[in-house]
């Protein structure tokens, strides 16, 4: 008895340390599991082409990181339970032939009969957990789109107008989780009262086949049916489990499948090998290539190191098209496209991330106080700090809100003087600053700021810049 009790006791102490540790793991599994296909999706979507990009938005993206990626990982916890419990039931059938003999047959076809019940209900959980997503993604599409313009709508008075829009769109999800909820629900009933299904079932064969139930075998049949029960109980939720990650991965993987940018687009000489910054010949650009008609065809450009290069046009004439051929952006039907040396980008529109303005400038380089100053002045942004409470420490808000357009649009400028690189890409810069502003920037920066850098940094740089008839 002392033996016994001496054995029983150290069995429980290892299997609560093991079990833990193995939760430990599991764990740790997971978050490597999310975090590696965080990463996998947010590069991905740096490199996507511009068909693929038509067919994705900002708030499935998102989704992909939070929910699809977050239920991969989580799957970590379940990921045993397959090979388990087909090791538990059949130990358990085992030890009931032993005590019952042929009644374990009927024990054996209830759990078989319990197990395929299972096929109907996953497949109809991981079609409703399909539709959930995809319902979800719309709803973040919308919901996105109406907070990133929120502006506009307090100003035309369409709140309860979109409002109901997203309450639509809400009511759609919550149908299809009602759906999804209630299947699990179901699966969940059934597999509850198994263990009792399976009882009857067992002690009613041995009534019919006379095998006599003493109360040794009758305490031993219950003891395996409750060891019987764990594996059982879990089978619910390892299948709804199974159903969501299987949905994820594919929701994932058809992401990951989608087309990138081509590499060959442009070719990228080493610095100092070419006197040639930028050069285009016989270049055929289109931003759909099932298109017949090129967006830009027949482009032949040579730009040398040092030489500040303007291309005008009316609106949609291709300027924006241009530049983003020079980055790579735009796939290449034929023609050659070659570019020596780092390049820094200016869009049209303004982006700010969220914290600091020296971040924002600075943008993961180190602090260079001189080139610093040099950037602010050209630029235009010392008074603007002087007026700030805390000037380049002032916290900017979400998409630059608490700046005007000039400031963010001078941010930008300073950001990208900032990095310095070989070459500067221009698109518009001046469309959102004043008149007085911009003529200051065009002569500062044109005139003073990269002529400074030529004559005494040895360095050789190439402003392109792209503008609109005015």
């Amino acid at each position: 008895g002392y033996f016994l009790v001496s054995a029983f006791f150290f069995a429980k102490l290892v299997e609560c340390l093991t079990r833990r540790h193995w939760f430990f793991r599991l764990q740790q599994v997971g978050l490597r599991i999310r975090a590696l296909l965080v990463t996998m999706i947010y590069n991905k979507a740096l490199t996507l082409s511009c068909q693929s990009k038509q067919g994705h938005t900002s708030g499935e993206i998102i989704n992909f990181m939070t929910v699809d990626a977050e239920r991969v990982g989580v799957f970590s916890w379940y990921m045993h339970d397959l090979w388990m419990v087909a090791l538990q039931v059949t130990l358990a059938l085992l030890i009931l032939y032993k005590n019952l003999g042929l009644a374990s047959i009927a024990a054996f076809v209830a759990t078989v009969i319990i197990m395929l019940a299972n096929v109907p209900l996953g497949s109809l959980q991981e079609k409703f957990q399909k539709k959930l997503m995809e319902s979800k993604d719309t709803r973040m599409k919308a919901t996105s789109e109406i907070l990133r313009n929120m502006r506009i709508l307090k100003l035309q008075g369409w709140e309860m107008k979109f409002l109901s829009k997203i309450t639509e769109l809400r009511k759609n999800e919550q149908g299809w989780l009602k759906k999804y909820v209630y299947t699990a629900a179901v699966t969940t009933f059934v597999f509850w009262g198994s263990p009792t299904f399976v009882s009857v079932v067992t002690f009613g064969t041995c009534m019919l086949i006379g095998i006599p139930l003493e109360s040794g075998k009758i305490l031993s049949a219950l003891a395996t049916f409750r060891t019987l029960q764990e594996p059982i109980y879990n089978l619910p939720d390892t299948i709804s489990m199974i159903a969501q990650t299987k949905v994820s991965l594919d929701r994932i993987v058809s992401f990951l499948r989608l087309d990138d940018l081509r590499s060959d687009v442009v070719e990228k000489l080493p610095w100092g090998s070419s006197d040639t910054a930028i050069e285009v010949v016989d270049g055929n650009f289109s931003w759909d290539l099932s298109s017949p008609s090129p967006t830009l065809q027949n482009i032949n450009l040579k730009v040398f190191h040092g030489m500040r290069v303007a291309v005008c046009g009316t609106v949609g004439s291709g300027k924006s098209t241009l530049l983003s051929c020079v980055l790579g952006e735009v796939p290449k039907i034929s023609g050659i496209l070659k570019v020596c040396g780092t390049k820094a980008y200016v869009a049209q529109s303004p982006w700010i991330q969220s914290g600091k303005i020296e971040d924002n400038i600075l943008f993961g380089e180190r602090m260079d106080r001189e080139r610093y100053e040099k950037v602010l002045e050209a630029c235009s942004l010392k008074k603007d700090l002087e007026i700030l409470s805390f000037g380049d420490q002032t916290i900017i808000g979400e998409r630059g809100i608490n700046l005007s357009g000039g400031q963010k649009q001078r941010i930008q400028i300073a950001r990208a003087l900032y990095q310095d690189a070989d070459i500067y890409l221009f698109d518009d810069p001046f469309s959102a600053v004043d008149a007085h502003t911009g003529s200051h920037l065009f002569k500062v920066i044109w005139f003073h700021y990269f002529v400074y850098h030529v004559q005494y940094n040895l360095s050789y740089y190439i402003c392109l810049c792209i503008a609109e008839y005015k």
